[in-house]
């Protein structure tokens, strides 16, 4: 039988390798499966090529125009796969939308064409000689190399990537989930087809279905479903952000057009302890909002940022704060975050402040409805992590919150790594920062 559990703005229903969130919120049925795969040194970028060459084609489907006519077939249905990251874990994602067979001439079987179209592209990929097509993988290859350049290119996100190394340390949560242009440019169609091949074998899989279903058709779909996609009962739990306490500051010279600074601190809490809900609220008064401390402090009256926000990582308890500044405001720009991590240790927050994050996080929340993936996302997180609340169980858990309790959470807040990205021509203003 499907059993309850909590879920954004509602409640999944699960059995044995699947999760199913009823809604009439939508007319599409989305399917998702995914994979994961332990992000491994010199191994990233062998599974980040796997669901890019798996979208491609199929043994029923053998060329990308037969899967998009089999797409259009099944009343314009949409298929992507992907590869993302959550914690120390690479995300191999794979998802099918399409109209709810309520909703259509003859009222179809959405969910069991949705499960089969994406076990098809999953588990039985287009081969030849035993392996994948070496056309397809060398096309996805170049694209791949592509991908991570852009990484590259995009500053912001670059910034960002490298304070995670940085905080990592070696940690394998510090590997990026594409990897890095030297492992793509060294890719074999051999160590692409076993990693694929240890996927299929051993790697936790999950399946989620989103709509207007009934659990008991969804067991049943499973249940009848081809043995290609066997679920596996649990799922790996991530590993928690161990710092270093080292504090210190790495500075990058790039040819930049603006200097990045991000900054990296270890909470001790992940969604699943008690004191997640006042973290929350802790990070959206420091940064989350346009009336959070940083924005209101660094950007809008001492005009040394264009951007300043505070985000949290709940899976790995890993808070980050970034700013895009002018060079020469480094020192500058430094001091005033220190000066509101600092305020906020002292209790200095107002009600306003309490108020308004408040209302800001419940919108947030409450939009997560609108969305399947997000939906899904936030329910695999809290598998990951092991529990916690979210949807209307979070938003009255942020309701109780009292100042008192963003404080004590604010004593637990350190400080473990400041990356900045700087022109190359800029290494004198800040060499005293490192």
């Amino acid at each position: 039988m499907a059993q309850s559990a909590a879920g954004v703005g509602g409640h999944f229903e699960h059995g044995r390798g699947w999760y199913c969130y009823p809604t009439k919120r939508f007319k599409t049925l989305s399917v998702y499966a995914y994979w994961l795969n332990p992000l491994m040194p010199g191994k990233a970028s062998q599974g980040a090529l796997v669901p890019q060459i798996l979208r491609r084609a199929s043994q029923s489907w053998d060329s990308t125009m037969l899967v998009e006519r089999r797409l259009e077939e099944l009343y314009g249905a949409s298929f992507r796969a992907e590869v993302g990251k959550i914690g120390d874990q690479q995300l191999l994602s794979f998802q099918f939308d399409g109209v709810n067979g309520r909703f259509l001439p003859g009222r179809p079987d959405m969910l069991a064409e949705g499960l089969n179209f994406v076990q098809e592209m999953m588990y039985r990929p287009r081969m030849v000689d035993g392996r994948f097509d070496a056309e397809i993988f060398a096309q996805e290859k170049v694209l791949l190399r592509r991908q991570i350049q852009a990484l590259i290119n995009d500053k912001g996100q670059y910034a960002l990537n490298r304070l995670v190394e940085v905080l990592a340390d070696g940690q394998r949560f510090g590997i990026n989930r594409l990897g890095t242009l030297e492992e793509a440019e060294q890719l074999t169609l051999e160590g692409v087809w076993q990693t694929y091949a240890e996927l299929q074998k051993r790697r936790p899989l999950v399946w989620f279905v989103v709509g207007d279903v009934d659990p008991e058709a969804v067991q049943r779909a499973f249940a009848a479903a081809s043995e290609m996609a066997e679920p596996q009962e649990s799922l790996a739990t991530m590993t928690t952000f161990r710092p270093r306490d080292q504090a210190r500051t790495v500075i990058d010279h790039q040819p930049v057009q603006q200097g990045k600074v991000n900054l990296g601190y270890a909470t001790g809490i992940t969604a699943k302890d008690p004191d997640y809900p006042a973290l929350v609220m802790y990070v959206g008064i420091l940064g989350g909002f346009p009336h959070s401390k940083l924005f209101m402090n660094v950007r809008e009256k001492a005009s040394l940022a264009y951007y300043a926000y505070a985000r949290l990582d709940a899976v790995l308890g890993l808070m980050m704060v970034g700013a895009g500044i002018e060079f020469g405001d480094f020192d500058a720009a430094l001091d005033i975050i220190h000066q509101q991590v600092e305020l906020m240790r002292q209790g200095a927050i107002s009600d306003d402040e309490m108020q308004f994050t408040l209302s800001g996080l419940t919108n947030e929340i409450r939009a997560e409805n609108d969305s399947p993936g997000r939906i899904v996302g936030r329910q695999l997180e809290r598998l990951l992590v092991g529990g916690g609340p979210s949807g209307p169980e979070l938003i009255e858990a942020l309701s109780k919150v009292t100042k008192e309790d963003v404080v004590r959470v604010a004593q637990q807040i350190r400080l473990d790594a400041t990356y900045f990205l700087t022109t190359d021509q800029a290494g004198e203003s800040v060499g005293a920062a490192q």
